[in-house]
C-alpha cells in the first residue's frame, strides 16, 4: 500500500467517524428530549439513522456528495472550522 493510498483511507475513516459523531449526538440529544432543534424525536431518531448508513458507505459516495455529508456533520457536531463563512485570521 503506497503513501496516497494511506491518506485516502485515513480521510475515509476520518470522514466516517465524524458523521457516526453527529448521528450518535442527534440521537443523544433525542434521548436528552431537546431533539436537537427537531419537532419530534422519531424525526431525530431517522436523521440519525440515515447519517449511519451515509457513513457506513462513506467511501462509495461521490466527491461532493461526501463532502456536504461532512460538512453538515460537522455543523451538527458543533465544528465550525469548515465554515465557509466565517473568516479566520492570524494573530500574532
Amino acid at each position: 500500500m503506497n503513501t496516497h493510498e494511506r491518506r485516502r483511507l485515513a480521510a475515509l475513516r476520518t470522514d466516517r467517524e465524524t458523521v457516526l459523531a453527529a448521528a450518535a449526538a442527534l440521537r443523544h440529544e433525542a434521548v436528552q428530549a431537546r431533539y436537537a432543534g427537531l419537532a419530534r424525536p422519531e424525526i431525530a431518531f431517522g436523521l440519525a439513522s440515515v447519517l449511519e448508513m451515509l457513513a457506513m458507505r462513506i467511501a462509495d459516495q461521490p466527491p461532493d456528495v461526501r463532502a456536504h455529508v461532512v460538512r453538515i456533520a460537522r455543523e451538527m457536531a458543533g465544528d465550525t472550522m469548515d465554515s465557509p463563512t466565517i473568516r479566520r485570521t492570524r494573530r500574532r
